[in-house]
This record gives C-alpha cells, sequence and structure tokens, in this order.
C-alpha cells in the first residue's frame, strides 16, 4: 500500500470486512490485516504534518493528549485503539497520530479544504450524501470500512482511513454519520478525535437522539461538522473547539455544509480553512442548485395538479413529483463542472504537494432502506466503482 499520488478515481479501495468475538479482538484484526495500510497513512500524515511547519515533538505531545482523553471519555474505544496498535506493531501513540490528525492539524496556519455534504428531510425517507475531499496523495490510503457487530455494539459500514476505527457511515440501526472540517480561533490539540466521536455514534448509537448526546458529550478541542442522518430527520452539529450548536433542516428539507460555519453562536472566531478556501463558492452553488432543482419540482407538481383535475374520476392520478428526494437526486446536485465551484474537487495537473485537493470519494447515505453506496472520486467522474451495501 503506497501512498503514491494517484487520481481519485482511479483508486480502487479494499473492503476491511470484520467480524470479531468483541471489541479487543476486533482492533486486534484491523491492526493485523491492515497493517501495510496502516504504516503508509503514518508515514504520509508525518510528511503532511512536516509540510504544515508541525514539529515531531508538537505531533507527539497533541497525539498522546488526545489518547488521554480518549481514554476518560470511552474506555472501551481506547481499548479498541490499543488493540488496533498492537496487532499493528507500533505504539498506540503513533497510532493517534492518524486518529488525531484533526486535532494535530490544529497547530497549522492552514490545511487542506475538505468536503460538501447534502442532506434531504422528508418523514421515513431522508436521504444525505457528501463528496469527501482531501489532500489527493491520500487517495490509496482509505479503505471500505466493514465492521461486524460485537456485544453492545452495531455493525456499521462506511469509509475510513488506515488506521480509524470509523469516519463516514451509516450502522444498521439506520443512524448515519458525514464530515466536514472547520477552523476556530479557539481550535487547539488534545481532545477527544472527532474520528473517534463518529466511531462510536457508528457503533453505539440506536436513534437520532443517542447520537447527539454522544457528540455532545464528548470533550473537543478542534472544529468540525458532523451530520447525523437516520430515516426520519438530519441533524448537523457544528463543533467550535469545545462549544457545540445544532442545525435542522428548513421549510424545503434540505440542509446544506461546506467548510464554514453557519450557526450564529460560533460565527465570532470563525475561520476560512485557508486563505484560498472555496467554501463559500460550493456553498453558494449548492443553494442555488437546490432552488433551482426545488422550482422545478413545483413546476411538475402543478402540471400533475391540472392533468389530475382534468382527468377522469376513474382515470387515476398521476405520480406526485414531489415524491421523497433520492440519493440519486442529491448525486446530480453535489455534481459541479469546469466552471463551476469545486463541489466536484481535480487537482490542477500542475499542483505541488500540499496544494492537491481532490474528491476521493463520494458517500451516498439512504437510512430509511438501510443502504450506502462507497465510490471513489466524485459524481462527476461517474461513480466508477461503486460499491453499494444493504446492513
Amino acid at each position: 500500500m503506497s501512498a503514491q499520488f494517484v487520481p481519485a478515481a482511479e483508486a480502487r479501495p479494499e473492503t476491511f470486512a470484520v467480524r470479531a468475538a468483541d471489541h479487543i479482538d476486533r482492533g486486534r484484526r484491523r491492526g493485523q490485516e491492515l497493517r501495510t495500510g496502516i504504516g503508509s497513512a503514518l508515514s504520509a500524515y508525518r510528511r503532511y504534518f512536516s509540510h504544515l511547519s508541525i514539529t515531531e515533538a508538537d505531533v507527539r505531545s497533541a497525539a498522546a493528549s488526545s489518547w488521554a482523553r480518549l481514554q476518560e471519555w470511552s474506555p472501551p474505544a481506547a481499548e479498541e485503539v490499543e488493540a488496533v496498535a498492537a496487532g499493528a506493531g507500533i505504539e498506540t501513540t503513533e497510532l493517534m497520530e492518524i486518529i488525531a490528525r484533526t486535532e494535530i492539524m490544529t497547530q497549522a496556519e492552514a490545511a487542506q479544504t475538505e468536503c460538501s455534504t447534502l442532506s434531504s428531510t422528508c418523514p421515513g425517507a431522508s436521504v444525505a450524501a457528501q463528496n469527501w475531499d482531501w489532500a489527493a496523495d491520500f487517495s490509496t490510503l482509505w479503505h471500505i470500512n466493514d465492521v461486524g457487530a460485537v456485544p453492545g455494539q452495531h455493525r456499521h459500514v462506511g469509509i475510513a482511513e488506515y488506521g480509524m476505527l470509523g469516519k463516514i457511515g451509516l450502522n444498521e440501526a439506520g443512524v448515519g454519520v458525514l464530515l466536514n472540517i472547520l477552523k476556530h480561533t479557539d481550535d487547539g490539540p488534545g481532545g477527544v478525535p472527532i474520528h473517534m466521536i463518529l466511531d462510536r455514534v457508528l457503533c453505539e448509537a440506536d436513534s437520532l437522539n443517542e447520537a447527539l448526546e454522544i457528540i455532545h458529550s464528548a470533550p473537543t478541542s478542534s472544529s468540525s461538522i458532523i451530520t447525523v442522518i437516520t430515516a426520519e430527520a438530519a441533524v448537523q452539529v457544528e463543533i467550535a473547539a469545545g462549544a457545540k450548536r445544532e442545525r435542522r433542516a428548513g421549510a424545503d428539507g434540505f440542509l446544506i455544509h461546506t467548510n464554514h460555519f453557519l450557526h450564529p453562536d460560533l460565527l465570532d472566531g470563525a475561520l476560512e480553512l485557508r486563505p484560498d478556501s472555496t467554501s463559500r463558492a460550493r456553498h453558494r452553488h449548492l443553494e442555488e442548485a437546490v432552488a433551482r432543482f426545488e422550482a422545478e419540482r413545483v413546476g411538475a407538481d402543478r402540471a400533475a395538479d391540472a392533468r389530475n383535475e382534468a382527468a377522469p374520476a376513474d382515470g387515476g392520478a398521476d405520480a406526485l413529483s414531489a415524491a421523497p428526494v433520492t440519493i440519486g437526486d442529491l448525486t446530480k446536485l453535489l455534481t459541479s463542472g469546469p466552471e463551476e465551484a469545486p463541489v466536484c474537487c481535480t487537482p490542477a495537473p500542475d499542483a505541488a504537494y500540499g496544494d492537491r485537493s481532490a474528491t476521493l470519494a463520494t458517500v451516498r447515505i439512504d437510512p430509511g432502506r438501510l443502504q450506502i453506496d462507497l465510490a471513489p472520486g466524485s459524481p462527476a467522474e461517474g461513480l466508477r466503482g461503486n460499491r453499494r451495501f444493504q446492513l
């Protein structure tokens, strides 16, 4: 498993499917089976941290602090992390350099932008999708994550970077999570890793409320936005270092997020991820795309109503276009072209290391059907290599 640059759509991630007796056995198996990928990811992140001018000493200190905080917050999760490290033949704090990479990167002036997320809420049929953007140099350093249930925990499927227990995904109880990074003046290293919060939600949450309780219970130090999706609803939890606020869908049922704060309580101290961030342009693009989509639906509804009024009483009725939004609809909304804001992100051919952002994966979640689609690359590249899982 090399860290060489591979175009995202050409990557063919392996599927790690683990079935184990308990969470410690599960962690040991992860470490043993993914040892090569974990080693490559650790080397890649150390190179990236150095590029961001974060010293080795600061990386180690931040990883150790997050490890201590994780042990306090969730001893079972910490036990599994320890088992992964043992299986991979590395120190636990070395593994934490990957797991706590978001917290470690708070020590940098700027980092890669990542992710555009969209959800639509309809009772019993809510759906969500995300373009996961990250450094193109990590295009071979993630895998499909099919994590079997152990006593007291759910099976879940999604994507994860090598060494992480979980990331973006859906569990068998119909609770899904998506992730966007944010930046705030109060950010710092040492908190419970965002990626361990995601993993714990996937492992433990039976409902939207349980997912939110887990997120709010975590002592965080870095900023992100976690979107929780169930068949009934979607909620975005904006995290500004240790502060957390929720956003819910408006009248049209859509929730959009890119990489800047939206909740009014958290705007004081909010920062752009980097000087050339495309977050606001991507957000505007998605707002406009959703508005056009909704206008087309309203027009189709009115035409269907007119046809139904003119039809004979026993002639039946047209299927209304206001059927629930599908993951296919979200895919179209998350597809951008070369002249548009880069919701689908492709690095410039001459981009230097550290400036090669790309949509590494497209994730589509339909909790009502207990269905998740995982594809390398962006939707603009045709979702080649898509894998569909039914939980």
